[in-house]
């Protein structure tokens, strides 16, 4: 799902080049995944109450490869904004859902089908960055230079074989705990809970600082010095290393009570790493982006926590919801304003600043996530149960 944005990337040079982007207009498609997740986040309860799991992940797998196809069939900035909205907001749906259909099909294997799902994701998310040059360089012959567009479009052939990954089970009746959340109400009222502001913080800040170091993480190392190669390989090295937390961050989760000490030292580990890319990147250039690219390891764990803190499908559902909903809202502009403090302020320091402190605002909230608390029971204490 994530080639969609970490494809993306690497080929911004090209594209602008061609479409003639502003660096305003770059910024802003590098605010479209964390919004687009947001919306899709918080109608994913409502395309629950008329399609099956299943149904709704084939859909939306449908629209994310002709999203990513309408970025490269209508070459204009139009058409990539278009394209990105329709393919993200898609992506954004499988964010929201795959989480519950694990819970749905596997309620006993949580952590394992989680470290399955996220080693996947996170295969497609390391390989377009490394492949996205080579592959526009090979596509330039035959589209008179324009060879970003084969590069770009090559990555709908992934939602098609995940839409048809589904197909099979079109057919199949609504499991007992996805037909039970289907009749209740459409969420519970989870902002009203520590630990349903603990996930949105944590998905939201996390994000901030994830999308931001994916969008630019290239360009900090061309200004430190790299070539463009170099740079793109750095932010595949980056993408690549977050295997470690697909299967790490659930783990965590399922192993430890409370996996908060972990947590923070992953986050601590992202500052360092980032601070290293910002101010020397070619000083240790390794060093800085392995640290660096252990740090989102919040992202998985939530995701994992989702289902581990609730007691009941409904609940997860909503806090599934709210926590990408709300989180992805917070996070939206983070690409945008980091883009924004590097044109005003002459370098990388600023942005690192913002990024450190939106991965301090991660910690205070992953504080509430990470204790082993059910929101049913937070709800409960303060009168409010589920139907």
């Amino acid at each position: 799902m994530r080639a969609a944005v970490t494809g993306l990337s690497p080929l911004l040079p090209r594209i602008t080049a061609d479409l003639g982007m502003t660096t305003t207009q770059v910024g802003l498609v590098g605010m479209i995944p964390t919004a687009m997740f947001a919306v899709s986040a918080l109608v994913s309860p409502k395309i629950l109450k008329i399609l099956t799991i299943p149904r709704a992940l084939c859909a939306g797998m449908v629209l994310t490869a002709l999203g990513q196809l309408l970025r490269v069939l209508v070459p204009t900035v139009p058409g990539m904004f278009a394209g990105s909205l329709l393919a993200l907001f898609a992506i954004g749906i499988a964010n929201a859902l795959v989480p519950l259909a694990v819970r749905a099909f596997f309620p006993t294997r949580v952590p394992a089908w989680s470290m399955g799902y996220l080693v996947t994701m996170q295969v497609g998310m390391s390989m377009a960055p490394l492949l996205a040059e080579p592959l526009a360089a090979a596509g330039d012959a035959a589209t008179g230079g324009h060879g970003w567009r084969i590069s770009l479009g090559a990555w709908s052939i992934l939602g098609v074989l995940a839409a048809t990954a589904w197909l099979p089970l079109l057919g199949m009746p609504r499991s007992a705990v996805a037909a039970k959340a289907s009749a209740a109400p459409s969420s519970l009222p989870v902002w009203r809970t520590p630990v349903g502001w603990g996930l949105a913080t944590m998905f939201g800040f996390t994000s901030f600082a994830t999308y931001a170091m994916m969008l630019f993480l290239p360009q900090m190392y061309v200004d430190g010095g790299a070539t463009p190669q170099f740079a793109a390989l750095m932010l595949s090295v980056w993408a690549g290393l977050g295997l470690s937390l697909a299967f790490i961050g659930p783990w965590l989760v399922g192993r430890f009570t409370n996996p908060y000490p972990a947590m923070v030292a992953f986050l601590i580990m992202f500052v360092v790493g980032n601070i290293g890319i910002a101010t020397n990147p070619m000083s240790a250039p390794w060093v800085w982006v392995v640290l660096s690219s252990l740090g989102p390891c919040a992202f998985p764990m939530g995701l994992t926590l989702v289902n581990i803190r609730a007691r009941t499908m409904l609940g997860a559902t909503s806090l599934s919801s709210f926590g990408q909903g709300a989180g992805y809202t917070l996070a939206c502009g983070g690409p945008f304003f980091v883009g924004l403090l590097h044109d005003h302020a002459a370098g990388w320091a600023w942005p690192t600043a913002a990024t450190t402190a939106a991965l301090v605002v991660v910690a205070i909230g992953g504080f509430f996530a990470c204790r082993p608390v059910y929101v049913e029971d937070q709800l409960a204490a303060r009168g409010i149960t589920a139907a």
